[in-house]
């Protein structure tokens, strides 16, 4: 064949489509053949699931539990790679989050067990993080609605009078509560006021979700560095955490050579 030829029959709008078509066949008959591969119970896989059966009962699996183990393979076999082909592993958050996870963990594999030199030096750099909770001591006067004369009931409590309020479902005393238990049950803004309260003297109403409160802080105690032996396993979750996300930032780092990365705001 001549080249004037073969430059005829490259230039043919169907040589083009012939070219294209064959692409996409080949294309679908991989994806086809991804979709039709087999689903093979290794025996070695086979033994280890019931060796777990049996372990977990305590005794030999019978004929029928050993058919129901091999059809529970394949069926979550079978439907794994339904999920995967339906995307779940992209679109399903919960999927999404334990595929990321188990990412990080193998970017790093097993960590050796850190040393008390390294424990104490994680310890050392990030004293903030290892420190007790502010806490308050407080008492209070509850309403399920605003008093009609708040200011009567304040002057009622200071001067030590009985006030007829209502019951509260935390009760009325509250010894050394920190801040992270008030907020949550009352809001931030009754933890700021127990913050700057004077000690011993009624203060409100505040409102919070409940309803009405009336508070009298008697102790603040403020947040304290605590020892490293007391807080050591923290010491280490945090030291591990840390470097499996420097090992993570490293990796991605990576990626982002080789990936177009954009944010849109």
């Amino acid at each position: 064949m001549t080249r004037s030829v073969l430059l005829r029959i490259l230039r043919e709008p169907l040589f083009a489509f012939v070219v294209i078509g064959g692409i996409l066949f080949l294309a679908y008959a991989g994806i086809r053949a991804r979709e039709l591969e087999p689903v093979i119970l290794r025996s070695s896989a086979r033994a280890e699931l019931i060796a777990s059966f049996e372990t977990l009962k305590g005794r030999k699996a019978t004929a029928d539990e050993i058919a129901r183990i091999e059809r529970d393979y394949v069926t979550d076999e079978l439907l794994f790679r339904e999920a995967l082909e339906n995307g779940l592993h992209l679109s399903d958050p919960t999927v999404r989050s334990r595929l990321v996870e188990e990412m990080r963990l193998r970017i790093t594999g097993p960590l050796p067990d850190p040393t008390d030199e390294q424990l104490v030096n994680h310890y050392s750099e990030n004293l903030d993080h290892y420190r007790s909770e502010a806490v308050v001591t407080f008492r209070q006067v509850y309403f399920a609605q605003r008093p009609p004369d708040p200011a009567t009931v304040l002057a009622q409590l200071r001067q030590g009078q009985p006030v007829t309020s209502q019951p509260f479902r935390h009760g009325r005393e509250f010894p050394q509560y920190g801040h992270s238990m008030i907020r949550g049950m009352f809001g931030q803004p009754i933890v700021e006021a127990l913050s700057v309260a004077p000690l011993g003297q009624w203060i409100g109403p505040l409102q919070s979700p409940y309803g009405w409160h009336y508070l009298q802080a008697t102790e603040r105690l403020p947040a304290a560095l605590l020892p490293f032996d007391a807080v050591r396993q923290q010491v280490e979750n945090d030291f591990l955490v840390a470097q499996i996300n420097a090992a993570v930032d490293r990796h991605v780092d990576e990626l982002r050579q080789r990936h177009a990365v954009s944010v849109e705001r």
